[in-house]
């Protein structure tokens, strides 16, 4: 073998070897493909702890907006790093790479993992894999549909503001209504529509939403003040839309779907969503046959 040839092999080698054992930091990656955009695989990574199978212990490291997740696992005296990496595929749908890391015994996993599948690295197959089945079987429960250019109509409406975090919308307003209700009924006031949810401010960094939840009602005359229940009339303005059918509790799903579509399509949107609800989930029935407009109104 050529003198230069093995010595440029040999730089390769220990090159190699100092990335391997130095620089990398992660033992095992895994992969999979969801069609589902970035955003709502970031919130479903974020929410792991809630639909974990076993008895893990998660946290947040850190956090970059729909494109990474850090988190640690720790399991009796195991401690696991995961690294997950979010990227949007060109047709449509998400790669999610989860870089794991044994951050105990990190030289130990580097030599044997080459080698079979051990335990570290079956574990960390298994944890992917139920996060992946986990999302499969949430999506089964809804349908993002029908995304489309629109007009906001006005509304006049009497209201609640209200504050949550984007998960407990709805019980905030399951919470609300009676008030809402017992106002409109007992002062006689005439519904014209139906009621809605429209937000007024949006911290995707901690997960909060204010919002008024909106009774479309006919104006009148004179209607009497009430400390809580106010009223106001919606502006009109240029938006998108998408059709939601599923449980109400998750229709946030749809506001990801749209900021997805608008990233995309190059459309400057305001995150203010607004929801409209079609059914009353009093009524019961299969969820997937609740509809709700969800509208991302477009920037000025």
């Amino acid at each position: 073998m050529n003198r230069w040839l093995k010595w440029f092999l040999g730089i390769g080698i220990i090159g190699i070897g100092i990335w391997y054992f130095l620089l990398k930091d992660y033992q095992y990656q895994v992969s999979f493909n969801t069609n589902e955009p970035p955003a709502v695989m970031f919130e479903h990574i974020l929410d792991w702890d809630s639909y974990k199978r076993d008895n893990e212990e998660i946290s947040l490291i850190e956090k970059q907006k729909y494109s990474e997740i850090v988190q640690s696992l720790n399991y009796g005296d195991s401690s696991f790093v995961y690294k997950w990496k979010l990227k949007r595929n060109p047709d449509g749908g998400t790669k999610i790479t989860a870089f794991i890391s044994d951050t105990r015994n990190k030289f130990m996993q580097q030599l044997s993992v080459p080698f079979g599948a051990n335990d570290f690295v079956q574990r960390s197959i298994k944890n992917v894999k139920d996060v992946a089945e986990a999302q499969k079987l949430i999506a089964s429960t809804y349908r993002v549909h029908s995304i489309s250019d629109t007009t906001i109509q006005q509304k006049y409406c009497a209201y609640l503001p209200l504050r949550s975090s984007i998960n407990d919308k709805a019980p905030a307003m399951l919470q609300g209504i009676a008030l809402i209700m017992e106002y409109i009924k007992g002062n006689e006031i005439e519904l014209t529509g139906d009621p809605f949810l429209q937000v007024t401010e949006w911290d995707e960094e901690q997960e909060m939403i204010s919002f008024d939840f909106c009774f479309p009602i006919k104006p009148m005359d004179s209607i009497p003040p009430h400390p809580s229940v106010l009223l106001k009339t919606t502006e009109t303005v240029e938006g998108i839309k998408a059709e939601f059918n599923g449980n109400y509790r998750d229709s946030e799903v749809a506001w990801y779907y749209l900021l997805d579509h608008a990233n995309e399509n190059s459309i400057d949107v305001k995150p203010k969503p607004l929801e409209i609800y079609q059914n009353d989930p009093h009524a019961g029935g299969d969820p997937l046959t609740w509809k709700a407009q969800v509208f991302l109104p477009l920037k000025d």
